[in-house]
């Protein structure tokens, strides 16, 4: 391909994307109106629009929430230097992009929001499923062993912070 047909592609791809986000980057709340969606359990990706039709076939799910969410996280509006991919540590399956903040949050709370977010994160939002991580990480074995080991991975993950939390008097009373 010469890079006069690599930039013709790159400028169809361009209008594809453009015409599939149409305005549903345009309009959402702010950090502050996020955080009042927050309090009544809305994450602020529930009251993004979505785009219409189908996906580009091109773009896997993280490229897809990335132009989808234009540099904002999924549950607070915030906009910082760099977004985070969220994944399920049952499925692996990748479910939005955070920011620090609420990615770490995301592993410790139950609040509404989370709840939420976690039931109906942008990736379903969009339609789109993919795993997190490579064939390195062991995301390629089959669907049975992979929940198996993630499941042991969250369930030593729990103990640990449950042991941390008591240690410190934070565990429940």
């Amino acid at each position: 391909m010469t890079i006069s047909e690599a930039l013709k592609e790159a400028r169809r791809r361009d209008a594809v994307e453009l015409e599939w986000l149409g305005t549903t980057t345009q309009g959402r709340p702010d950090f502050a109106a996020a955080e009042l969606l927050d309090r009544q359990g809305i994450p602020s990706c529930h009251v993004w629009r979505v785009p219409e039709g189908d996906v580009p076939p091109y773009l896997s799910a993280t490229q897809a929430l990335r132009r989808w969410q234009d540099g904002a996280c999924a549950m607070c509006s915030a906009r910082p230097n760099r977004l985070l991919v969220d994944h399920c540590h049952r499925s692996g399956l990748i479910r939005g992009l955070l920011c620090t903040s609420c990615n770490t949050a995301e592993g410790l709370q139950d609040a509404p929001s989370f709840a939420a977010y976690r039931s109906r994160p942008p990736a379903v939002l969009l339609g789109m499923e993919e795993q997190y991580g490579s064939a390195w990480d062991g995301f390629a074995q089959t669907s049975t062993d992979r929940a198996e080991r993630n499941a042991a991975r969250v369930d030593a993950a729990e103990a640990l912070f449950r042991g941390i939390t008591n240690r410190f008097g934070l565990g429940e009373k």
